[in-house]
């Protein structure tokens, strides 16, 4: 279990997912915890990881699977994978098999790695803080003269030795190819032992305080290692790779021109033995391809005997029963290749060609004549095969020709190649791609050798790499053409070693190499693998477990050279690589190098504080960053002597490991070949001081880059100052000290930069310490000559430093108001470097440690808090620009180059604080915004400040923010957060304390839900509630409506829909426990009561439109659910209500009356049964400029056959489908796209839920009334719209009729005045069973909301059938078309996915499932549960952390939909703690 504390990764898993190049690095002892994602929620889901790979982790308690997890504690370092899988079908045994492993497929996986604790002497070094120096092993001399010579790392300030293979080098000397991996180097003396080695190892680190690394060789072994002539199996030869054959044959082509070269042999064709310009390069390619190449006939190998062939298939078919029964149509023949790759070695296959050739043939007289044709055909067929096979050929032929050319003119004529002149043994025309023993015999006697079984295992293929290629293919594989089409960068000097797939294939050099890696990680604290990218990476991944069973946290690194991140990544990933090397030298300039240091280096300065409990980032691989690698030239050479220090100052500031070459710092002139160099480096005190080059300087630099990664300095910024200068700033997040370090590059040889204009460094701070002043100055012009005994690096230059220099003695910069003023560079040449140390001011520490003080304790905000109403934690949190305008007649705050924040309050900051939070995004324009000043906080303190309940709150974040002005500017953005994310914290931990006390241990979504449903919430001038008795009690002067939706629905008339009210209010207010605020809205819309309907559209009940047949049942439906859920909820009914209009044509004003609740409902209720029809007030354009005049009128009343709900006409939309027409182009203005007329299905499952709770509360005595009439009784009445529901409104399977299009659906109407829409799938019957599951058989109903599974989207619900011809599910309100189905988006409800709908059909899912039991009891929780998944991941990628009225077809974002929607919170919310009832 997590402690507090402890630092938790969390990784989100999502169905599909296979992040092979994703990389997440943690450290030892922390935690990383598995979620489901979205797309996993509801499903079992089993996670495996190999940090205990015999078992499954295990789920933590609990249903909810937004909250449940596994995890595991991460105690050893190395690469670590998970993998996770589905069970698709639950069962007893869990989908585990005996051996603990999943026997379902992988659902998804990916990689952690943990990185290593390296220590010295038993104190920690950091990774960021490694300074490593490579030294060539072979370079060292006699074992007894190595520490003299290692001696230089240390005196330098390294902490790490890399060494180059300690083991005997093969013949050619290179430093990476050995001839035994378990003897050691020549060099080192005849008597020294592995021992010796270890012994030193131990000594460096116990007196020096010096690790020591080393470069392992697993790919590759030198051409004249005894062992491999033991064991050819261990290579890739002519024998166990036949493929290899003809490559071998065309390498032995080459070899044998070559030397013909050399001899002078072509000399007479324009070829002579020194190759120098162009025409003899243009003669090797006419000669090889016009007259050499041709002879070795290589498609030969590919191609058949055709003539044998052709008699062969004769003699097949002349066995057969005549022609073909089963042919084989559009097919020709195929080729077989020969698995021995023989000349004219190939077959084909007789029963497929018998099948394509052997056939019926009109054109015949007799049999005989027919096997003729057929054959002949064959033979025809078969011969362009062999065309075909020839064409092949060649071009491999050219294409390897290419490529030899390419090599040829590199090495003999490029300007910027090494022109080795003369063709001779030692400098050979082209490198030899095959290991070749036998005396030479010339290509064509050779060839022979490629078949002989015991000499062709001797022919092994050489390794080397290839440009652009696949680093996880083998190109020695029979799938690989690169050693026949010559793209084999070669190094002819090593074999490519052999391993197979597995350990038995190969098990000798399986053994050999375990051996060589054990002992490797017994002596070294770490291990560089060499040739990585081309090593198997099967075999890298099994020996590099080998090693960390020897040493666990063995530090692992490598260079790849795969040319892509995504393969890196998984290099990295697969092996556990602790650090990538990078190479300052691919940098081509200094701007180039600086984006290099931040890349790899660190945090940005200023970031923002991270949680302890956050989500696993996707990292970039931890760097090892080199001024100059082993394989690198000299940038005496490639730049400047004077770039040397300032580009090792550059990368000391990087926050990451560090390291150079040997012989960089001693301004070793040329590059220190790994295969040519043979003089020794320079030895301590003897040959080699301090004075040398910049080692003084490096010193310097080592100490501080080890210094600054011990005590925290990881974070990083880069000014590039001008071409050619750039300061790195290392920060402190915690103590908020900062060293800067400002270089001046020299990119251009011998090219010294006086600059002047240079811009000011402001210390932004006080300026503690100049920590040093270094350049390289130059002696003399002429180099020293070079030493032939030792390598030497140039005499000509020393260096200048001056450490700890005072604020006033400086020779290189002049400082200007003192130390906290600004910094001004007067001396500063090319090769120069400066630091400065500085701290913050008094007044920024005190800041600081104000805002510190805040945080953990703010008993004043608390306080302040704990006194607002509930009222107003709406307008703390949120408000729309729009509220605010309408209330305190002001706008939201406009980030330059943002816009506004979607809410004026707090919760409009968060969501945006997150995302630069959670991708380091310090670049965001709000981070410059409060960088540039405090403008926001008085923004948040001064808006606050006009509403008189918050004033209090306001005057305490005022002082919480105040210390943001002291903060130096680069900072405020990171406490800005901190303070903001405290105080939003706060607050929103009051608000959910307001609610019911279940909210707080919910599940995320439920309490993200919870917070959503306050935004709805509130009093707005304009757009209040109507007139509610003055002797309620109100917590405040006004009482709250409920928002319909934001933006377009929060101010004035628009705010308050009847309809939307009441579908929202039991979600957003009954299920949070927010009865008070229920109760007044309920009365409210009871008091504006008319004609028997609440309002449609409220407008403070003055200018109330009484035009819709749903609204007065979803309040009435609110009715019920208040009294189950509130306490004694049944005294509401009591209550009295202000009725405003106590007649239907009593004028706003004029009279009004109180009554008890249950009064209003019994009205409501007899006028529905004694039927409603009345003309809307004011009707006309005035009202409703789309509305033709015949759809003014209203009428509602009750079928005394079925006991619906009906009325309506075809020329008004009375339920929430109410979108009229408006285009006159299109043809649809004035007619409503879903009028919806006769008796809609979600209004008798309304009824019937409000009569039987009436029935219900007379029998209990509760209510005087038992009906509308004495034969009408309320329970009468609701089991005859039982009884008729199902009959009218289910069709049943194989029904048939005109408008039949699906079966087993409840239709959307009974009694529509077009018929057809009765009919068709709509999403509304969910409405019904959601609030009356017991209205019809819950067999039935289970498979009509089967049928509407068709309707689901990612959030919300299609509203029309998709294969309906008026189905479109892309609203667009401005559409402006001809098309009458979408113009001015008359599909509103044609198609788009709403999701208040949805909502209903999760609750109708559960209700009916938990009646039904068993597996849809499951079915039905599962569902649930992964479609809740898509709308947490919507809530928290939102900004306005809300879920929207629709969306889109399949969940596409609708531009015109409201952002956030009451009913879309509302019925999700209720469908979530219906959830949470149901026990699986």
């Amino acid at each position: 279990m997590a402690k507090d504390g402890d630092e938790v990764r969390i990784i989100v898993l999502e169905d599909g997912e296979h992040l092979e190049s994703v990389i997440r690095k943690v450290e030892k002892g922390w935690i990383v915890r598995f979620k489901r994602g979205s797309s996993l929620l509801g499903k079992r889901v089993t996670v495996f990881t190999t940090v205990c790979p015999n078992r499954p982790l295990e789920w933590s308690e609990g249903k909810d699977h937004l909250s449940v997890y596994c995890q595991v504690r991460c105690e050893t370092a190395g690469s670590f994978r998970y993998h996770f899988v589905v069970e698709k079908e639950p069962c007893a045994e869990n989908g585990i098999s005996e051996n603990g492993k999943s026997e379902n497929p992988e659902s998804g996986h990916g990689y952690f790695l943990v990185m290593p604790e390296l220590k010295i002497n038993g104190k920690p070094l950091s990774l960021d803080g490694i300074c490593c120096q490579t030294y060539l092993t072979k370079l060292l001399g006699p074992i007894s003269e190595w520490k003299n010579r290692l001696r230089v790392a240390h005196e330098t300030g390294y902490n790490m030795i890399h060494l180059t293979p300690i083991h005997e080098l093969g013949i050619s000397n290179s430093s990476y190819s050995l001839s035994n991996h378990h003897q050691l180097i020549q060099t080192v003396g005849p008597d020294t032992t592995f021992e010796n080695i270890q012994s030193l190892v131990e000594d460096i680190e116990r007196s020096w305080g010096v690790l020591t690394v080393q470069d392992v060789v697993w790919n590759h072994a030198a051409k004249n290692a005894t062992w491999l002539l033991e064991h050819p199996e261990s290579a890739y030869n002519c024998l166990n790779s036949p493929h290899l054959r003809p490559a071998y044959i065309i390498d032995r082509v080459y070899h044998e021109f070559g030397k013909q070269v050399g001899d002078g042999v072509w000399k007479d064709r324009g070829v002579p033995p020194v190759i120098e310009n162009i025409s003899h390069v243009n003669a090797i390619e006419y000669l090889l391809r016009a007259e050499i190449l041709p002879k070795a006939d290589l498609h030969e190998f590919y191609q058949v005997d055709l003539k044998a062939m052709t008699s062969l298939f004769e003699m097949f078919i002349k066995q057969t029963d005549g022609p073909t029964k089963d042919p084989l149509d559009g097919e020709t023949v195929k080729i077989l290749q020969d698995p021995e790759y023989r000349r004219f070695g190939n077959t084909v296959d007789f029963e497929r060609s018998a099948r394509i050739f052997n056939r019926e043939r009109g054109d015949a007289g007799n049999e005989e004549e027919r096997i003729q044709k057929c054959v002949k055909s064959f033979e025809e067929a078969l011969h362009q095969a062999n065309l075909n096979a020839a064409r092949e050929s060649w071009e491999v032929i050219l294409a390897g020709l290419r490529a030899v050319m390419g090599g040829i003119s590199y090495e003999r004529i490029a300007e910027h190649g090494p022109k080795k002149g003369r063709v001779s043994p030692e400098n050979p025309l082209t490198t030899d791609y095959f290991l070749h023993l036998e005396p030479e015999m010339g290509w064509r006697s050779e060839q022979k050798l490629a078949y002989d079984p015991e000499k062709s295992k001797f022919l092994m293929a050489f390794n080397g790499w290839v440009m652009s290629s696949d680093p996880m293919k083998n190109f020695a594989l029979k799938d690989s053409q690169v050693y026949l089409r010559r793209e084999l960068v070669c190094w002819g000097d090593s074999v490519k070693l052999n391993y197979g797939e597995k350990e038995e294939d190969s098990p000798f050099l399986w053994q050999y190499m375990r051996e060589y890696t054990q002992q490797a990680a017994r002596i070294f604290h770490g291990l560089r693998i060499d040739n990585a990218h081309g090593t198997p990476i099967h075999v890298a991944e099994k020996l590099l477990k080998i090693a960390r069973e020897i040493r666990p946290d063995i530090y692992v690194f490598a260079e790849l050279f795969t040319g892509s991140e995504y393969a890196d990544n998984m290099f990295v990933n697969r092996l556990g690589i602790s650090s990538l090397i990078r190479e300052a030298q691919s940098a081509g300039d200094s701007h180039e190098q600086g984006r290099l240091v931040y890349r790899y280096g660190g945090d940005c300065v200023g970031a923002f504080k991270q949680k302890s409990a956050r989500l696993a980032p996707e990292s970039i691989a931890h760097g090892l960053f080199l001024d100059q690698s082993h394989d690198n030239p000299s940038p005496i050479h490639t730049r400047s002597a004077f770039d040397i220090l300032p580009t090792a100052a550059m990368l000391t500031m990087a926050s990451c490991a560090v390291g150079s070459n040997r012989g960089y710092d001693e301004l070793v002139r040329d590059h220190i070949h790994v295969v040519h160099e043979t003089r020794p480096y320079a030895s301590w005190s003897d040959e080699v001081t301090s004075s040398q080059g910049i080692i003084a300087g490096r010193k310097i630099l080592n100490n501080l880059h080890t210094w600054l990664a011990e005590h925290g300095f990881n974070q990083v910024f880069v000014d590039q100052m001008n071409s050619d200068i750039v300061g790195i700033t290392r920060h402190n997040p915690r103590s908020h000290e900062t060293v800067v370090v400002v270089s001046h590059t020299a990119f251009s040889k011998n090219y010294v930069n006086w600059p002047a204009g240079l811009k000011h460094i402001p210390i932004g701070g006080v300026l503690e310490s100049v920590l040093f002043e270094m350049k390289l100055n130059k002696k003399q012009d002429e180099w020293n000559p070079e030493n032939s005994n030792f390598l030497e690096g140039l005499k000509i230059f020393e260096m200048e430093i001056r450490e700890n220099a005072g604020l006033e003695e400086g020779q290189m910069f002049k400082l200007h108001g003192g130390p906290t003023g600004f910094i001004e560079l007067t001396n500063f040449p090319s090769g120069s470097v400066i630091g400065f140390k500085i701290r913050p001011s008094d007044e920024a520490a005190s800041a600081f440690e104000q805002i510190h003080q805040s945080i953990a304790s703010s008993p004043h905000l608390d306080s302040a808090l704990s006194k607002l109403t509930y009222q107003s934690f709406p307008t703390l949190l949120f408000h729309c620009e729009s509220e605010d305008y309408a209330t305190i007649e002001q706008g939201g705050y406009d980030v330059p180059n943002f816009g506004k924040f979607v809410y004026c309050g707090l919760q409009g900051l968060i969501p945006v604080l997150d995302k630069i939070r959670n991708h380091n995004d310090l670049g965001h324009p709000l981070c410059q915004n409060l960088r540039d000043g405090t403008w926001l906080c008085d923004y948040i303190v001064g808006r606050l400040a006009k509403f008189p309940k918050l004033l209090e709150v306001s005057e305490v974040i005022e002082q919480l923010l105040k210390p943001l002005e002291r903060v130096p500017y680069y900072l405020r953005p990171a406490y800005f957060e901190v303070l903001i994310a405290h105080i939003y914290g706060k607050a929103r931990k009051e608000a959910l304390s307001r609610m019911a006390p279940e909210i707080h241990s919910s599940s995320a979504l439920i309490r993200h839900l919870a917070i959503s449903t306050l935004e709805f919430l509130g009093y707005i001038p304009g757009a209040g509630l109507a007139p509610i008795p003055e002797s309620l009690k109100l917590e405040d002067e006004h009482p709250s409506s409920l928002a319909a939706g934001l933006s377009h629905f929060s101010v004035g008339i628009w705010r308050n829909w009847g309809r939307d009210t009441f579908i929202a209010l039991p979600g957003c207010l009954l299920a949070t426990g927010r009865f008070q605020e229920a109760r007044q809205i309920i009365l409210s819309f009871a008091g504006s009561l008319r004609h028997g309907l609440i309002p449609n559209l409220l407008a403070e009940g003055i200018g109330a439109r009484y035009n819709c047949r749903d609204a007065t049942w979803f309040w009435l439906v609110s009715i019920v659910k208040y009294v189950e859920m509130a306490p004694n909820g049944i005294a509401i009914l009591q209550d009295p209500v202000r009725r405003i209009y106590p007649k239907d044509d009593t004028v706003y004003g004029d009279a009004e009356k109180e009554e008890r609740l249950i009064d209003t409902i019994y009205e409501a209720i007899e006028k529905h049964f004694a039927g409603i029809d009345f003309r809307e007030r004011n009707a006309g354009p005035q009202i409703d400029e789309q509305m033709r005049d015949e759809g003014f009128r209203v009428t509602v009343s009750v079928s005394r056959t079925t006991g619906f709900i009906q009325g309506g006409n075809r020329w008004n939309c009375g339920t929430w489908m109410d979108k009229m027409g408006s285009s006159e182009r299109a043809g649809n203005k004035g007619e409503p796209a879903t009028p919806r007329d006769g008796a809609a299905v979600e209004l008798q499952g309304l009824a019937y839920r409000t009569l039987r709770s009436l029935a219900d509360w007379k029998k209990a005595g509760l209510i005087e009334r038992g009906g509308v009439s004495d034969d009408w009784s309320w329970s009468f009445w609701a089991e005859k719209i039982r009884r008729n529901f199902e009959k009218r409104f289910y069709v049943e399977k194989g029904a048939t009729g005109e408008f039949v299009n699906r079966t087993e659906i409840l239709k959307d109407s009974f009694g529509s005045s077009l018929g057809f829409t009765d009919w068709e799938l709509r999403c509304n019957y969910g409405i019904a069973l959601a609030v009356a599951p017991d209205i019809m058989d819950p067999k039935k109903a289970w498979k009509a909301l089967d049928t509407a599974e068709v309707l689901l989207g990612p959030l919300g619900i299609k509203t029309l059938d998709p294969t309906d011809w008026n189905y479109n599910g892309y609203y667009n309100n401005d559409d402006d078309s001809t098309n009458k189905v979408t113009a001015k988006g008359w599909n509103y409800h044609q198609g788009p996915e709403w999701l208040f709908v949805a909502g209903y059909y999760l609750q109708a899912r559960l209700k009916i499932g938990e009646i039904l039991g068993g597996a849809e009891k499951k079915y039905a929780i599962r569902q649930v549960q992964e479609r809740l998944g898509s709308a947490y991941k919507h809530l928290i990628d939102s900004p306005w952390r809300s879920l929207p009225e629709l969306t889109n077809a399949n969940g596409e974002y609708c531009r015109q939909s409201c952002d956030a929607q009451a009913w879309s919170v509302g019925c999700l919310m209720e469908a979530c703690v219906k959830l949470n009832t149901i026990d699986e």
